[in-house]
């Protein structure tokens, strides 16, 4: 059963390598080169959870925006830096869905909205992201990643690396965290630190058909860290989370 939203293929930004062949016949002209793609994925139901679900994954990234004035933003060459917002979305949790947090209050969805920053040298590619939530958290979470990227054809990009996340007090102890008034005997009262948030890896690849159509896939693990693997919450679930995803892409080419 799909009980929520999981983005871990949302962004607003070029974190993820592909084939470039597509976007350089559109560098010199105004406009926006977009990506539009739907797919599945398979996550933790829940930060620290050791119970899974299959989710909808949405994938809206921007490419390339060049203004009538000539500046452009992301495309070009392979190589070089690149910026742009990122986005993030988490789910509601509740011990409506999940029995085993019997006695903790409810989460409401989240929204995170940030920057994410890459810089591609040859193969290897440093990236990185911060976001500040929106509803059911409004604390800083953010990853850095290193990827060694592999492109044996125009139209095949494969990634791997190594993830580190990274949240600040507010964000572990929305997730991580028990309150006194939910403590109970299985969840005693628990302040979580910041800081190191859990380490990992990612490996992906996509495949672009033509012009207008790709798919990617990527699979990831990470491990709690500090306070957050010493949470309560996460006693009762693990410290290991997997995921899974699989989405194919629409590009747009839309000139102004």
């Amino acid at each position: 059963m799909i009980k929520s939203i999981r983005t871990a293929g949302l962004a607003l930004a070029l974190l993820v390598p592909a084939a470039g062949h597509a976007q350089e016949a559109f560098e010199q002209r105004s406009g926006i080169d977009l990506e539009v793609g739907l797919g599945a994925g398979v996550s933790p139901a829940f930060f620290g959870s050791d119970s899974y679900i299959l989710s909808p994954v949405p994938v809206i990234r921007i490419k390339r925006l060049t203004l009538p004035n000539g500046r452009t933003f992301g495309g070009g060459p392979k190589t070089g830096f690149s910026i742009g917002p990122s986005f993030d979305f988490i789910g509601k949790r509740s011990a409506a869905d999940h029995p085993e947090l019997a006695g903790l209050d409810t989460v409401d969805a989240a929204v995170e909205l940030g920057i994410a920053a890459s810089y591609r040298f040859q193969n290897l590619q440093v990236s990185g992201a911060v976001r500040r939530g929106f509803g059911g958290h409004e604390g800083v979470r953010g990853e850095i990643g290193l990827d060694a990227i592999f492109e044996p054809t125009d139209k095949l990009s494969v990634y791997a690396g190594p993830r580190f996340g990274f949240a600040d007090d507010t964000f572990t102890n929305t997730y991580f965290g028990v309150s006194a008034a939910e403590a109970t005997l299985v969840y005693p009262a628990t302040d979580v630190d910041g800081g190191l948030l859990s380490t990992g890896l990612e490996v992906g690849a996509r495949y672009d058909f033509n012009d207008n159509w790709a798919a990617e896939s990527k699979a990831t693990w990470s491990r709690l860290r500090g306070d957050a693997a010493d949470s309560p919450i996460t006693a009762q679930g693990s410290k290991d989370q997997f995921g899974f995803s699989l989405a194919v892409i629409r590009k747009f080419n839309i000139g102004f």
